[in-house]
This record gives structure tokens, sequence and C-alpha cells, in this order.
């Protein structure tokens, strides 16, 4: 798959093709190459068609970006269920004249269109939350709860100045070290000799990337105290970027707030790596939430552990052996003050960005599709207006018996062997478990679909144009393997398709 993508199309190309057979088995011209990609297109495409067909209900995922050569570009996949089985596809990868919401919008009606989809079976649309998809301004869907939790760190790091100077601050470390192998070694020198431990590698904390802040932090609460020593001989040298990021890191508030961070920056990483996972349990995003937002309320009451340490080893304006400026009350009055706005700030953002009435409706579903909480009584569900509610009510206790019968099942399993096991004998539960399977609270995939893109549209090969990224884009993409993809098909639309040149 990659070896095709790397070839140019200006280049003639010998590919030994004994399933694509000619009188000499050989065939050398570029037009070859991209007929082959596109016969193995054909092929997943199809088997995406079969699996939407059968799938009742589905939903789709988007995101929007530039790509190498600053196209903007949105990327769909569609979730589905395949007798009970959940499965997220990519569908393509394409040019969009503009970001707005109507452009946006008529965009993906004709993609679903292109795939004979009808808008009805459409039952959630997963993207970042930017405003053009959320619709606080004419937008057109809903919130990827891994982007929620990222931005709800990014929305109480603009609340607090000194948060957001202290990310700059860390960033400018960072870039006065990249391009020096000399700083490097000497930082990395000093670190050995203060500590036995070796030198963790600086860290830029980046927007895009949702764990680069935690990482970042850690790296300069490991390496202060050589930072500071580092810097230091560099300002005494008359380097004045030296001396102005010294200023910068050694006084109290800089140095206790790594510490701060080092505490509530693993509770956010925590709940963003349950969300990054590509098919999230409804059953663990309220909880997930509600056991964050404990444990922030608790960091915002009482110092964390790391903030603790820091407290212990500060003495008499000292830490590990180096001098802390700024260590006045009033700097730690304020330091103080900052750190319970941030703490409140992010605990307000994950309130505002997973809604009560949110998280409600995805518990709602777990709690009737998820055998672990049936009650051991009799009493009876309710079920909603998207399905006959008599026959739902009447049929609740028995389907509840029966998939506690199975054991251990969980919100997933249990939705898979209902769809699979029981369509006939409770059709409306089916109904409900074929929606709750394929509502898309992650847009997950369509991060890892624009880094398939940028792997396979480099600066190298910035003039592959939109069919061709796409095309390999479905081929990279596709989950068969070797032994399970059909290339007689592929073979017979190759040969089929026209007469080749030499």
């Amino acid at each position: 798959r990659g070896g095709c993508c790397a070839r140019g199309s200006s280049r003639k190309e010998e590919e030994n093709a004994p399933d694509f057979t000619t009188s000499e088995g050989l065939y050398r011209h570029s037009e070859s190459i991209c007929d082959m990609e596109m016969a193995l297109e054909d092929v997943v495409l199809k088997g995406l068609d079969e699996k939407i067909r059968a799938s009742d209900y589905i939903g789709i995922i988007i995101d929007e970006t530039v790509n190498i050569t600053v196209d903007k570009k949105l990327i769909l996949y569609v979730k589905l269920q395949v007798g009970g089985r959940v499965e997220t596809c990519f569908v393509g990868n394409y040019d969009v004249h503009s970001g707005t919401a109507q452009c946006i919008f008529d965009k993906v009606a004709e993609i679903l269109r292109g795939r004979n989809v009808e808008l009805s079976r459409v039952i959630g649309l997963g993207s970042d939350g930017a405003s053009v998809m959320m619709g606080r301004h004419a937008g057109v869907g809903v919130h990827c709860v891994a982007h929620r939790t990222a931005l709800a760190a990014i929305d109480a790091a603009k609340a607090v100045d000194r948060v957001g100077a202290y990310k700059r601050t860390i960033s400018a470390v960072y870039s006065f070290y990249k391009h020096s192998a000399s700083r490097t070694n000497r930082l990395r020198q000093l670190t050995a000799t203060l500590s036995e431990e070796d030198m963790t590698s600086l860290k830029q904390p980046c927007a895009v990337r949702w764990l680069s802040l935690h990482r970042a932090v850690e790296s300069i609460k490991k390496n202060w105290p050589a930072l500071v020593m580092e810097l230091n001989e560099e300002a005494v040298g008359g380097n004045a970027q030296a001396q102005g990021l010294l200023g910068q890191i050694q006084p109290y508030s800089f140095i206790a707030l790594t510490h701060t961070l080092a505490d509530v920056l693993p509770v956010m990483t925590k709940l963003n790596l349950v969300f990054q996972k590509e098919d999230v349990n409804l059953a663990t995003i309220r909880p997930m939430v509600q056991a964050s937002v404990s444990a922030l309320t608790h960091l915002r009451d009482a110092p964390g552990p790391e903030e603790q340490r820091y407290q212990t080893d500060f003495q008499e304006g000292m830490y590990k052996g180096i001098q802390v400026t700024h260590a006045g009350d009033r700097s730690v009055q304020a330091f103080k003050n900052a750190r319970t706005r941030y703490i409140q700030h992010l605990i307000d953002a994950l309130h505002a960005r997973f809604p009560d009435d949110s998280l409600d409706l995805l518990n709602c579903f777990d709690v009737l599709l998820n055998p672990s909480r049936y009650p051991q009584t009799d009493d009876s569900a309710t079920a909603t207006t998207f399905i006959d509610a008599a026959s739902a009510k009447r049929d609740a206790i028995p389907m509840m018996t029966a998939l506690r019968s199975y054991g251990g099942l969980h919100f997933s399993s249990a939705c898979e062997m209902l769809i699979r096991d029981y369509a006939e004998i409770f059709p409306e539960w089916v109904k409900l478990a074929k929606v709750a399977c394929v509502i898309p609270v992650s847009s997950v995939p369509a991060e890892r679909g624009f880094s398939l893109q940028n792997r396979i549209k480099t600066a190298q090969r910035s003039r592959l144009g939109e069919g061709r990224v796409t095309r390999l884009m479905r081929i990279a993409s596709s989950r068969d393997t070797l032994d399970t993809f059909d290339f007689n098909s592929a073979a017979a639309r190759f040969t089929a398709a026209k007469y080749r040149k030499k």
C-alpha cells in the first residue's frame, strides 16, 4: 500500500503482476499503478457499501483541516453495526471550498447520497467541537468527548493569565534547547551530576496534541534544577535570552505551578485516554466525568501529592539546592489565588462541555442496555417515543432476564448479543440497541485519518490530487488482510478496465 503512493506518477514503473495476467505478465506504464489502485479501491468501496446497507442506523464522524498544500479538507467516517458488531469505516477525504456550516452540510449530504444513505438513517454526528460543527453559529453537529476534555483544559488555561504565561515560558525553554546540541548536552551532564536519573527530554506543549502539556510539565519538573544552573551559566556569559528565561523559571510561582499542574493534568490525561479509544463505551462517560470533577474539587480544596512534596522540600527560599526568587508572602498568596481560580475554571469548563442533559441521555442507554446495571426487582423500564412504548414496556423484564442469563455482559457486548440473537423476539429493544451502539461520541478516528493523510501526502508528494490521496487512504484503512481481501475481483476490474499501454 505504502509503495504505491511513494512512486511518482510521471515515472514508468515495472510491476510483476501474475494475478493481472497479460501476454508478458508485465506492466511498465505509470498509469497501470493508478489503475491497480482503483481496482483495489473498488473492492474496498464495495465492501463498505454492503456494510452500510446492512446497518439500519449509522453515525457519521467528520472533521476539517488543511493538508501540506494548504487545501481545506473534510474527512468523513461512518460508525455502523453489522450483526451487532460495531465498526468505524473510512469513507473519504474531500476538498471543500470553504469552512462554512452550509458548505459542510452540503458536502456531507452529497457524500451520503453518493453512498445511497438516507438522512433518516443518520442518528448522530461526531465532530471536534468547533463552532461551525456544534451549531453555536449556524453549525451542524454535536461534540466529540475527547475534544471536549481537551478544550475544557484550554478554556481554563485561557481564563487564568498565569497559566497561559506558564505555557509560553515552557515553549520558549523548549525552543531555546531544541536547536542547540551543545546546550542540550550541558543540560544532560548537569542532570546526571545532580541526580542518578537520566535527563528527561524537554517537550513542547501543543494545542492540537491533547497530552503534550502534561509531558512538557513533567520534563520541566524533573529538569528544573539543571535548567536553572545551565541558564545561569549562559546568562553570566552574556546571553540575554538565557537571562530572560532564567527570570521566568526561577520564581516561586513558576515551580509551584509546575507541581500543581503535575497533580491536575493526570486527571485530565486519564479522562482523555478513555475517550481516545476508537469505540468509546457509553457506560464510561458519565462516571469518568464525575470522577474527574470530584478529583479536581479535592485538588482545589487541598494540595495534591506533588504540590505537598514541593512545599515540604522548599525551605528558606531554597528548593533542591537552588535559590528560588520572588518567594515573599505576596507572591505565595498570588500563586494560591491563581491556583484556585485555574482549578475552579477547569471544573466549570467540564460542567459546561459535559452538560447534565447530554450525560443523562447517554446514561439512559446504558441503564437500559447494560445487564450489569439491571435491578433485581421486576420494576418496568421506560421507553421513548422513538419505539413502540407498549411493546418495549411489555418486553422489558423478559429482555433483561435473557441478557442477564449470559453472565458478565456489559454495554457493547449486550448490544451485540441483543441484535444478533433477539431481533424477532424483542424488536423494539433491538432498535434501541442499534441506535445506541453507533452513536459517535468521539471524533478520534477522524484525527487518525488526518495523520494517515499526512503520511501519504508529504512535501515530497505534494502533487498528489484529492482522488488519489483518498484512494490510497481507503486502501490503507481497509480492515481486510492479504488472506481475506478479494484480489480476484480486483484483478477482474483491472484487466477489464481498458486497453493498456506497455
